[in-house]
């Protein structure tokens, strides 16, 4: 699996880091104990985490991206960062949402550790990653809509070829390459603004290999920072 980062990306979150693993072999479908009691223990530790804070945007780890999208024009509250989403919905309570073990192992690590993850599916892909901007023309089709929405030429995104499998980075995730419970092979991300540093970096990876293999699969990660437009894994 190869990631390719444009230039253009890191102009626009200097200092970011992006977390990648590649993960190969994994048993997606079963329910495993490992990955099930991280999702909780993140779930219910997340109060304890914001403790101090009137919401979620207050933490510095989630305000950092929402003043990195009001540097670039976009507004935080309309496309807030899936972290801040995903700790907005646990704050509500009750059990944690189950998905599938490697969307759980994605979740808790997110909520672990505040900033923002993803993940897909790889198989039978034979182009790379890529971080870059959308262009002219190009259309994403979201979770819950039914038709595809034409984008503004500019907007940072992962894509495969030419098909965008997010919108304004870590905003939302669209509907091609989703990691189902058939996903054997898979790209987990995270993005790490320098509000929480590579330290936290370190962390996330750590931990997304530590889920992907206890899902049984073999997973090898790196961390590219700013510059660095090319990594094979």
């Amino acid at each position: 699996m190869e990631l390719i980062v444009s230039p253009d990306v890191w102009r626009r979150f200097p200092g970011m880091l992006i977390v990648a693993v590649a993960v190969r072999g994994v048993d997606n479908r079963r329910p495993n104990h490992v990955v099930d009691a991280g999702w909780q223990r993140a779930w219910a530790d997340l109060p304890r985490l914001l403790a101090g804070c009137p919401n979620p945007q207050a933490h510095p780890r989630i305000a950092a991206w929402r003043e990195a999208f009001r540097a670039l024009g976009v507004s935080g509250k309309q496309f807030p960062s899936s972290v801040e989403a995903l700790a907005r919905r646990a704050l509500k309570g009750g059990e944690p949402l189950r998905i599938n073990p490697l969307v759980d192992l994605s979740a808790a690590v997110s909520l672990t550790h505040l900033v923002p993850t993803g993940g897909f599916d790889m198989a039978g892909t034979p182009a790379p990653l890529e971080v870059r901007l959308t262009r002219f023309g190009e259309r994403f089709q979201a979770l819950d809509e039914d038709t595809p929405t034409q984008v503004e030429p500019g907007e940072v995104t992962y894509a495969v070829g030419s098909v965008l499998l997010t919108r304004h980075l870590c905003w939302r995730q669209a509907r091609t390459h989703l990691m189902q419970p058939d996903t054997r092979d898979a790209f987990l991300v995270s993005e790490v603004l320098p509000a929480a540093g590579e330290a936290v970096a370190r962390a996330v990876l750590a931990d997304f290999v530590a889920g992907a293999r206890a899902l049984g699969g073999a997973a090898e990660g790196i961390i590219v920072s700013q510059g660095q437009t090319a990594a094979a894994l």
